[in-house]
């Protein structure tokens, strides 16, 4: 029962910001193909914005992970500096 309550208030919390325009920020990232073709199937399937899919999928790492544990997690996980060349 707890665990149901605490799901619905973190629905009900993040549900009003999620893609609202007034609160948006633009952002243009470069990603895998795999990662990119799987985001657009989800997206598709679930009938959602891909960049909701993101907004979600990162409040919830960064509720997840401590901010004093991120950057070693990312880089345990593949993360690094990328620069256009």
């Amino acid at each position: 029962m707890a665990r149901q309550s605490r799901s619905s208030a973190l629905r009900a919390e993040l549900a009003p910001e999620i893609g609202a325009a007034a609160n948006a920020m633009r952002f243009t990232v470069n990603i895998a193909q795999d990662v990119g073709d799987q985001l657009k199937e989800i997206a598709f399937e679930n009938r959602v914005s891909e960049s909701s899919i993101i907004e979600v999928a990162l409040r919830q790492l960064f509720r997840r992970v401590g901010p004093g544990q991120l950057g070693a997690f990312l880089r345990q996980n593949g993360a690094c500096l990328r620069r256009r060349s």
